[in-house]
């Protein structure tokens, strides 16, 4: 049931702004009593952090997954930043809930009252991006730049992608993961033509 009140959640957030959904149309939307979703969540921000939670964690353990699997440090940065492009593609509805929300909506925190975007499942997330990168850096012989501006780079920039072009339908856009593998190696290239830039310049 808890699962079904979840699910239900990521249908009516994805479509409308969260103020308008209550827990009792949630419930509805379930398939259940009004009453019966607060055995399970004592208010809405409880709900939304859960199916976050949720959501994240089942796109982090397929990111890990595919940074797993690839052995050389720049084929496994450029199979997980396309392969995180092509898993919210294929999960807009958990993309939308998590990032996609208005700009001035309420920050959803834990009952401890931690921030969702500072909670271990979110850096859990950050982490396989970040030992990606820092393990492509550190195959270098010169670090380009720091790790954490390099990743938060990269997220910026594929999240970008899958998102702008949805914010503005009415234009013509290439396709979202051409475009994507386009961005994801310019900024490998040009992480490592700076390595290369800084041995010629020691020369």
């Amino acid at each position: 049931m808890r699962q079904a009140f979840i699910e239900a959640g990521r249908r009516l957030l994805g479509r409308d702004d969260s103020g308008k959904v209550s827990l009792r149309m949630i419930a509805s939307e379930a398939g259940y009593s009004p009453g019966s979703i607060y055995q399970y969540f004592h208010d809405h921000r409880e709900l939304v952090f859960a199916i976050r939670e949720r959501d994240m964690n089942e796109a982090t353990d397929h990111f890990d997954r595919i940074a797993k699997r690839a052995r050389d440090p720049v084929a496994r940065v450029r199979k997980l930043f396309l392969g995180s492009v092509q898993y919210w593609l294929a999960h807009l509805d958990h993309f939308d809930v998590l990032f996609a929300g208005p700009l001035h909506h309420p920050v959803v925190v834990s009952q401890d009252g931690v921030p969702f975007g500072q909670s271990e499942t979110v850096r859990r997330s950050y982490r396989v991006y970040y030992d990606a990168i820092d393990a492509l850096f550190g195959s270098l012989p010169n670090r380009p730049m720091d790790t954490r501006l390099a990743a938060d780079t990269m997220i910026a920039t594929v999240h970008g992608i899958v998102a702008f072009p949805r914010m503005t339908p009415s234009m013509p856009w290439s396709p979202t993961t051409a475009m994507a593998e386009s961005a994801i190696d310019a900024l490998i290239a040009g992480w490592t033509a700076q390595v290369c830039v800084g041995n010629d310049a020691s020369a």
